[in-house]
């Protein structure tokens, strides 16, 4: 999966709040998830660097 990653902005999730960043589709630039760039709280640290992608944006296709 080829994707890009966008701005950065702070966003209050359920966790907590985190600095984050849209991740789009290199092909149709559709938002697929984000990505964590940092996490405020200590115990959600674990969190960065990491990608969370919606299950629904994924499509499987027959080649």
């Amino acid at each position: 999966m080829n994707v890009k990653v966008g701005q950065k902005e702070d966003r209050q999730l359920m966790t907590g709040l985190y600095t984050v960043a849209d991740v789009y589709c290199c092909e149709c630039n559709e938002v697929l998830g984000f990505k964590y760039e940092r996490a405020y709280e200590e115990t959600q640290k674990y969190k960065e660097r990491k990608y969370f992608i919606e299950e629904r944006t994924i499509v499987k296709e027959n080649l």
